[in-house]
């Protein structure tokens, strides 16, 4: 299977439709900021994950939690929840991983046991801010695309309320961002990040068109 001229140009519109909250906290003035876009957010977020002073990087990871829960009431009460539960030896854990490997693996980041960070949605988010050109997030609503048997990556999952870092789930997320990456180059010039492609069906399925996206990603 291939995708249509008419699915390509779905994909191409949904991706450049993506409106996630572009917000970050600013931890030292105490304030969000809302920007123009994810590039904003992304260079900033990067900037304090990669960052050798260890508070930057707390900062940083403080911020993918206040980031992927901007849609969510208890946005600040779950930032606080992992302010008051971190500890410094597990954010120099990270920063050892992040040294190591500039993108570590799921399981790995699971091991550190950071508050806020057990399963892959969240974990995701952290590979996909240290490496948006090679990494997407893979979280419940990206789960929906799942069908039970089939070669797609996304139907390997096994979860039940959360998408846990299994050598399954791992190997499938994996899977998953290779087959963004895929779609890229084969339908869209190669210059979307897997990130891009895996927002796009974000937006189609966050707005009421989980068929197309699932048809999209069934043909690609």
């Amino acid at each position: 299977m291939s995708l249509t001229s008419e699915q390509v140009a779905q994909l191409r519109a949904a991706m450049a439709a993506y409106n996630f909250p572009a917000t970050y906290y600013d931890f030292a003035q105490q304030t969000e900021c809302v920007v123009q876009g994810m590039p904003e957010v992304e260079r900033y977020i990067h900037a304090l994950l990669t960052s050798p002073v260890a508070q930057d990087v707390e900062n940083g990871l403080a911020n993918i939690v206040f980031w992927g829960n901007a849609n969510a009431g208890y946005q600040m009460h779950r930032v606080m929840k992992f302010k008051q539960g971190v500890t410094a030896q597990q954010v120099q854990a990270f920063q050892a991983l992040v040294r190591q490997a500039q993108v570590p693996g799921l399981d790995a980041i699971k091991k550190l046991g950071m508050p806020q960070f057990s399963g892959i949605s969240f974990i995701s988010k952290i590979t996909a801010f240290l490496n948006p050109a090679q990494c997407g997030v893979l979280d419940l609503l990206i789960a929906r695309m799942r069908r039970d048997g089939g070669p797609k990556a996304l139907n390997t999952l096994r979860f039940h309320s959360a998408i846990t870092p299994t050598a399954v789930n791992c190997a499938a997320y994996a899977g998953w961002c290779a087959e963004c990456q895929a779609i890229s180059q084969q339908y869209l010039g190669g210059q979307p990040r897997v990130v891009d492609v895996e927002r796009g069906f974000f937006y189609l399925i966050q707005n009421g068109q989980l068929e197309v996206a699932r048809a999209i990603y069934e043909a690609a």
